[in-house]
């Protein structure tokens, strides 16, 4: 039977909105009630629109209670290392059968201490982990070391397919609150389906909320097609043209802008049936640091996962969040969870401590203490999702949404101890979050401070609050106590009956038979019945004669551009700009975000990118996107973060009013991270371009020297650069000429620090090529300093990496022509330098001018495939033992590998015997020096590039005769067409355009 529902007076329309004070409003009827037969009674205005039925949140859909996984095996603790051995357990589990009820058992952790240098993941559905209690005399994880991973992680895969199939929805207004709309052709669906609701964000919608526009200089307001609301829901019924679903819509779909469809999706890899529990967590920290960063920074991240939960699960000294629910996670219970103690900077997206951004998600008795943001949702949360009985005390921020239209949130009986509770239009904050809350309710809870607002076209309501109250929104029962005392417990009842209301009673840690196996029988018997795992051998970088080689064969490739600032949260938005090796997303992984390193390797070679360089970001904090150089207001940092190289102390305040960097101490993520990336390069045949500087800070708009950390405000060493910095007319800085002085012994030493531990962390991996930094243009007296500083290094440690020498000309030259500094360099690099045929762009070193200022004097443009195959085989005549790179572009790929440069822009597909041969070759002079390019290996092979039309090469040194193989320039295939030339003498090759050819006995 139909709850009753009573048409209320809000939200009529746009006018009514309009009236509204903006500070508050009167008060009106509490939205829903017990009507007189003791139903819930439902105020709804003209359109239909309601509070939701939240109560599908939670494991199953709401209402049922969570399993108990029988015990499989029990691990107990060792001295040392225990990751290893409990992820062996939880293998094995996850190879057993699963049973009736989905479950395949539990992995029972003993009491006591257990050390994870690494992460504990469960990726196969019906897998539990128990410990045996979650105090701290029960079962302890300790994340130790430096990384800043979650220390448990419940994914499934990342492989939803949508149906291209979409059905429109078919009425002009489906209101929130609705679980009945009607499609077109309905009769594609059946019952049990799952099924994608989307809401789309057009242009009118933007409009009417006020989002299409912004005031701040990067735009941060919404665009059209990126902030899409979308909801996973499972068919209950089909009758006509109507489907029935399982959860509530939680904003209204309106024909007028844009309407909605839906469509049938698959999801083989998310798992389901599993859990966390009865555990303690604790984050390893530096405890002479209270602000330390460099630890672990969650203890449970979950994605790809429909029915789990995690219960009685104490964290302790996490950097951001206790649990933290992605997009993907759905129907999920986190019961009886505490956060306590969190170690970091009190500073933005830290402390973000239970966290959801899916959907169907229920947050019960769950406590925070000293968090930033403890109960909030992200990015188009689609809902419904609960914090219910939750207390957070005390707080240092606000709970709500952190992300952009969240949607159907409830606080309920939630106790926001010093903070605020806000469902709220948060504007440019974040880049431009703007309205962060939708149709969610904050029933019978208490804050400090109680914002709520409406936005246009949809409701936030308070009833049964106590607060200090800001904002226009549904107010009712304010300072008073309201029935029901629990809004998600009466709905759960309603739609479920008294007997769901079982499921919120404390659940004790279950005993554990003595007739379960211990983990080291168990370990025996699979060892015995496994087979060891072979590895295959790759071979790395390597110089030989001037080329740059992997396995024997010339690399190849185009490459991979750097990132040094941009990025977006909103999940549509975060693909918008490329890779950065340091960027760092707390909870977020992918393009945009913290990339994935594999993946980005993938990406490398499916997009045929053999070379990626690095360097440090512009800046950590996206609030300096405004190019403001004022000091920040407060710690609130926007992600995403662009890592430095450098620690912060926590000690003092930054110009971002985080603590200050210790410049003689160094961020073990960042060079982990590239140390990583370097690996998976030797495994993949890519080459990581470590650019250990980057200019752009001391030479450019002084936003960028604001928040750097060299900058005397900015870290705790004495480094002596002016206060205030001496800015040229409130825009510019230009503090090379101090950055570079080695006069100061303060900053030489740093410097000479800083290099080694760039040397040092990438000394054991191969395809790494070594250049003093980006954007160049400094004096001659620092790279000679620079290199001196490796060959000290090179002579203690006796290794030699790749170096390379990239730098203007005068100063690459003098560094070249210098016979004991040049014998450190291994690379050339042509980057600050060129020729055209309107002359010579060679801007001197120490100018203390950027490159691209420079180029902006310069009106002969950049180099074409002939002049910068001319330099290539310039500087490998005189250096042939040195490779020639080049970080411009390669018009002309073909063209700079046959005079001899190495990472040529040539096809992935290029045959690989070509390639082999093209490492054994060298550079053969010829008449037309810049037009026909000859590579060679004695009276065996020769490779030649021409744009003449009839190139003539002198093969007098051979005899013979020689197969012409022509190579297809688009593609690197190799053709025999059965020609033949003589040796002895010139030879002529028949060409209509630009031409490779290959001569081979």
């Amino acid at each position: 039977m139909k709850s009753p529902v009573r048409v209320g007076l809000f939200l009529a329309g746009m006018a009514a909105l309009a009236a509204r004070l903006p500070l508050g409003a009167a008060q009106v009827d509490q939205p829903v009630s017990f009507g007189k037969d003791g139903k819930l009674a439902y105020v709804a205005d003209a359109k239909g629109n309601r509070v939701p039925d939240f109560s599908s949140a939670g494991y199953g859909g709401g209402g049922v209670r969570l399993p108990e996984a029988a015990a499989v095996v029990v691990v107990s603790p060792v001295d040392g290392e225990d990751g290893g051995r409990i992820q062996a357990a939880i293998d094995y589990v996850s190879g057993l059968a699963p049973g009736p009820d989905g479950l395949r058992g539990a992995v029972v952790l003993a009491k006591g201490r257990y050390e994870i240098a690494g992460q504990l993941r469960i990726s196969v559905g019906g897998v539990v982990l128990r410990g045996s209690g979650s105090g701290s005399d029960g079962t302890v994880l300790v994340a130790t070391g430096t990384d800043r991973r979650s220390l448990i992680e419940i994914h499934g895969r990342a492989d939803r397919t949508v149906d291209t199939k979409r059905h429109a929805v078919q009425a002009a207004y489906v209101p929130v609150g609705a679980i009945k709309i009607q499609v077109a052709d309905a009769g594609a669906f059946k019952a049990g389906d799952l099924v994608r609701i989307e809401r789309p964000s057009t242009k009118e919608w933007l409009q009417q909320l006020g989002m299409h526009e912004a005031p701040a200089r990067s735009g941060f307001f919404w665009r059209p097609g990126t902030v899409n609301v979308a909801w996973d829901r499972t068919v209950l019924a089909v009758s006509g043209d109507e489907l029935t679903l399982d959860a509530p819509l939680t904003t209204a779909l309106e024909a007028g802008l844009g309407g909605g469809t839906v469509a049938a999706y698959r999801w083989p890899g998310r798992i389901e049936r599993v859990g966390v529990e009865h555990l303690r967590c604790d984050s390893a920290y530096d405890g002479s640091n209270p602000k330390d960063e460099q630890h672990s920074w969650m203890a449970v991240h979950v994605d790809a996962v429909r029915d789990a939960w995690i219960r009685d699960v104490v964290t302790e000294h996490f950097a951001s969040s206790a649990v933290y629910l992605a997009e993907g996670a759905s129907r999920i219970t986190v019961q009886d969870c505490a956060s306590l103690s969190p170690v970091s900077e009190l500073a933005g997206y830290r402390r973000v401590t239970f966290f959801t951004a899916g959907q169907q998600t229920l947050f019960l008795r769950c406590r925070a203490e000293e968090g930033r943001n403890d109960f909030v949702a992200g990015y188009l949360a689609a809902g419904p999702n609960v914090f219910l009985e939750c207390l957070a005390a005390p707080t240092h921020g606000f709970s709500g949404s952190i992300g952009s239209w969240a949607s159907g949130l409830l606080f309920d009986n939630v106790n926001i101890d010093g903070g605020e509770l806000r469902l709220d239009n948060l504007e440019t904050w974040n880049q431009g979050v703007g309205w962060s809350t939708a149709n969610s309710v904050v029933w019978q809870s208490k804050a400090s401070r109680l914002i709520c607002r409406i936005p246009p076209g949809a409701a936030n309501w308070a009833s049964g609050v106590w607060a200090m109250f800001v904002g226009d929104g549904i107010w009712s029962m304010t300072s008073e106590f309201v029935k029901p005392d629990s809004l998600y417990r009466a709905q759960l009842e309603e739609r479920l009956g008294k007997k769901a209301l079982e499921i919120f009673g404390a659940t004790a840690t279950p005993p554990v038979s003595e007739k379960t196996p211990l983990w080291e029988r168990i370990a025996a018997q699979v060892r015995a019945q496994s087979s060891p795992a072979t590895l295959e051998a790759r071979d790395g970088l390597s110089l030989d004669h001037g080329w740059l080689t992997a396995r024997n064969r010339l690399l190849v490739g185009r490459e991979q551009d750097t990132t040094w600032w941009r990025g977006q949260l909103n999940p549509a938005r975060t693909n918008e700009v490329g890779p950065n090796l340091t960027r760092f997303v707390p909870g977020r992984t992918g393009p945009g975000l913290t990339d994935d390193l594999v993946e980005l390797a993938d990406s490398m070679q499916a997009s045929n990118r053999v070379v990626l360089r690095h360097h440090w970001g512009l800046w950590y904090d996206r609030r300096s996107d405004d190019h403001q150089m004022i000091r920040r207001p407060d710690a609130d940092v926007w992600p995403p973060f662009y890592e430095q190289p450098w620690l912060r102390s926590g000690k003092g305040e930054a110009w971002d009013r985080l603590s200050q960097y210790d410049l003689s101490r160094y961020n073990p993520w960042y060079f982990g991270r590239l140390r990583s990336f370097a690996a998976v390069c030797r495994e993949r045949r890519l080459v990581l371009v470590d650019d250990m500087y980057f200019q752009h800070n001391i030479l450019e708009a002084g936003a960028h020297w604001a928040s750097f950390p060299w900058r005397s405000a900015n870290n705790v060493q004495a480094v002596g650069f002016p206060e205030p910095p001496p800015y040229v007319g409130d825009k510019r800085i230009f503090m090379a000429e101090a950055f570079y002085d080695l006069s100061h012994p303060v900053r030489r030493e740093l410097h000479r620090a800083y290099i080694r531990q760039c040397l040092a962390n990438l000394q054991d991996e191969p395809n790494v090529i070594h250049l003093f930094g980006a954007e160049f243009s400094g004096p001659l007296s620092f790279m000679r300093f620079w290199l001196d500083t490796v060959a000290e290094w090179e002579a203690e440690t006796g290794r030699k990496p790749l170096i390379g020498l990239s730098a203007p000309k005068d100063v690459q030259d003098a560094i070249l022509d210098d016979p004991q500094r040049s014998r450190i360099v291994s690379v050339i690099d042509f980057t600050y330098w060129w020729r055209t045929d309107k002359g010579l762009y060679a801007p001197p070193g120490g100018a203390n001018l950027s490159p691209r200022q420079e180029e902006r004097k310069w009106r002969g443009g950049r180099p074409s495939g002939p002049s910068l195959a001319a330099m290539a085989r310039e500087y490998r005549e005189r250096f042939p033992e040195k490779a020639i790179i080049t970080g411009l572009d390669q018009s002309d790929g073909w063209a700079f590998a046959a005079a001899g440069g190495s990472l040529p822009a040539l096809p992935s597909a290029t045959d690989p015997r070509l390639l082999e041969a093209l490492a054994r070759m060298s550079p053969v002079k010829v008449r037309h020096g810049n037009r026909t390019w000859v590579l060679g290996e004695a009276d065996r092979q020769y490779f030649v590039y021409s744009y003449e039309t009839r190139p003539t090469i002198d093969l007098g040194a051979s005899s013979g005769s020689f197969r012409v193989l022509r190579v297809d320039a688009k593609t690197g295939a190799v053709q025999d067409t059965g020609e033949t030339v003589a040796a002895g003498g010139s030879a002529e090759l028949k060409q209509d355009g630009p031409g490779a050819f290959w001569l081979t006995r």
